[in-house]
């Protein structure tokens, strides 16, 4: 059950990390935001109830994420079908507004990096992942849009995440 939540946050996580960028938080005021009381205010859902996974909460500590400190990613949620083979993730990230990359990727592949596979089974899904965050992340504000979609594209979650990193003196 940890597989869904593994593929959305350890993917991102290591996308994250690996480009020195800080991790995602999500801000969206559309209803299904409201779902997700006990998660932190940095990360919303943008998708709709038409998305295969339902978050009940995504938590982070430190809540915000602090640049050259570990960063611990609680999720729980649940999945209405199994994600197959050959679902992918349209990712965007933007340092202020300037777009810095947008990709998209197979998300099952990404996914086997933090020793989960497809399919993942419908479900509860649980996961907790500790990623470092580099010191070296520039100030300045990040966002990053994630969206999961199967090979017939059916949408499995969208997520928003923004955060800044301050000015060290």
């Amino acid at each position: 059950m940890k597989l869904t939540a593994a593929i959305i946050f350890g993917t991102l996580a290591s996308l994250i990390s690996a480009s020195y960028l800080p991790e995602f938080v999500i801000q969206d005021d559309n209803e299904l935001a409201n779902i997700m009381e006990d998660s932190t205010k940095l990360i919303k859902n943008c998708g709709d109830a038409k998305d295969l996974l339902t978050i009940d909460y995504v938590s982070l500590t430190p809540d915000p994420p602090v640049k050259g400190k570990e960063l611990e990613i609680d999720f729980k949620g649940y999945l209405s079908e199994t994600v197959p083979n050959g679902t992918y993730v349209e990712i965007v990230v933007k340092y202020g507004v300037v777009r810095l990359f947008q990709k998209k990727f197979d998300f099952c592949d990404k996914i086997q990096e933090i020793d989960e596979k497809c399919p993942i089974p419908k479900g509860d899904l649980t996961f907790t992942k500790v990623v470092s965050l580099p010191k070296e992340i520039p100030p300045g504000k990040y966002t990053v849009r994630a969206e999961i979609f199967t090979p017939k594209k059916k949408r499995v979650t969208c997520l928003i995440g923004q955060t800044v990193f301050p000015r060290m003196f």
